[in-house]
């Protein structure tokens, strides 16, 4: 299978002591597998013991502890759900500080909190990786070493953020469109489950029904807390009865939150971190996929229609990482923008995502006039093809599939 290159982690597989923390089934696992050199591989077990994953030898905590110092100087050790061990084994670690090659991974960013944390015993001893979903231009780049070109390169892309779907895009390529559905309705819900088990967290209604309404267009607390209030799932219709659950869900790293500009007081706008996830939960909001599946023609279309929004969200992110910009969601009805960006408190860069295969010269003034009056350094129209524009605009930079092939080299 051919294997995502991963920018962010190709640059810091060979730091002597390395931790690489992130949600479940973001390729932290199978990146450090196919690309880190290591002598031995240990996963840690919900039952605390040792499994070397070459040999299948198994040991205790107390059979690691004691041959550990003897493995880090033969080669790299690498140590997979490294959580899920204890005093006296952070101890150890903390002794064994500087000698050797050892790399730990962990799929809960809440218990990572507390590793590093105040007082703890790997304070400072390792290098820090947190390992998100794959970066735009990494996946604009596989995608395009697939031949795949065009509109349907960049919506694969989209997706293929989520590691876990490269080997369908490989095989399927422009069909995955036609097989998504089925890959949904039973991944996800189990994803989800599996994130919260390892944060030790119950999947309780509540939570459900925000990744539900985020999906479904509820973008501040005080709209999510309205929709799980028509729900009667809490008791009061205020932002604050549901600060907390949103807290936990960014912590989680299944939503993100976006600092709201131009406003007085500070706010954000929530949305789900994968767009595959968001589009799941979008289908169980409306006709309760998880329980009775939809057709995959209606699946296709839903997915079309949903699809726009998506990409503007995977361009943002692509041109974000490409400039060190932050995202930002203008808080001006009359000035919504599909893409902003900013730099010392100033907006750097807006932009505006057109996913049609024809504009309007009308259109396109118009896209101009808004975009210029943002006063932003840069102005983008991201389309699917450059034949979409019927002339160059003058003060806009246009960007479609070509171009982004080539700033997925930056």
């Amino acid at each position: 299978m051919t294997i995502i290159q991963r920018r962010e982690l190709d640059r810091v597989l060979g730091v002597r002591w390395l931790l690489l923390y992130g949600r479940r089934k973001t390729g932290k696992t199978f990146y450090v597998r196919e690309r880190s050199q290591y002598s031995k591989y240990f996963v840690v077990t919900r039952g605390r013991s040792l499994v070397d994953i070459e040999s299948g030898e198994e040991l205790t905590i107390s059979e690691f502890t004691r041959l550990l110092p003897y493995m880090i100087q033969s080669g790299r050790v690498v140590i997979d759900e490294f959580h899920r061990l204890d005093e006296p084994f952070f101890s150890l670690l903390q002794g064994l500080s500087g000698k050797g090659e050892l790399t730990l991974i962990t799929s809960t960013r809440h218990y990572f909190r507390r590793f590093i944390g105040e007082n703890s015993p790997l304070l400072g001893l390792f290098h820090l990786q947190e390992v998100r979903l794959v970066d735009p231009r990494d996946a604009m780049a596989y995608v395009a070493g697939l031949g795949i070109k065009g509109k349907s390169l960049m919506e694969l892309a989209c997706l293929v953020q989520e590691p876990w779907l490269a080997q369908t895009v490989e095989t399927m390529k422009e069909r995955t469109f036609e097989v998504l559905g089925n890959l949904l309705r039973d991944y996800v819900p189990s994803l989800t489950g599996e994130i919260f088990t390892e944060e030790d967290k119950e999947l309780s209604q509540r939570y459900f029904a925000i990744l539900e309404a985020v999906a479904d267009g509820k973008r501040t607390s005080g709209e999510i807390a309205s929709e799980l209030f028509s729900r009667g799932l809490i008791e009061k219709n205020h932002p604050g009865a549901v600060s907390q659950y949103l807290e936990t869900l960014v912590n989680m790293g299944l939503l993100e939150r976006i600092l709201l500009y131009g406003k007085r007081r500070k706010g954000y706008h929530y949305r789900h971190v994968s767009p595959v996830a968001d589009f799941a939960f979008y289908l169980n909001s409306k006709y309760g996929f998880f329980e009775t599946g939809l057709p995959e023609k209606n699946v296709s279309q839903h997915l079309g229609e949903k699809m726009p929004r998506y990409m503007e969200t995977f361009f943002e992110r692509f041109l974000a990482r490409v400039y060190g910009l932050q995202p930002v969601k203008i808080a001006l009805p009359e000035l919504e923008v599909d893409i902003a960006l900013r730099k010392h408190k100033r907006l750097a860069l807006v932009g505006e995502v057109k996913w049609k295969t024809r504009l309007t010269k009308k259109e396109l003034r118009s896209i101009e006039d808004k975009l210029s009056s943002l006063g932003a350094e840069r102005q983008f129209l991201i389309v699917p093809d450059r034949s979409a524009i019927p002339e160059e605009p003058e003060e806009v930079e246009v960007l479609d599939w070509k171009n982004f092939v080539e700033l997925s080299k930056m």
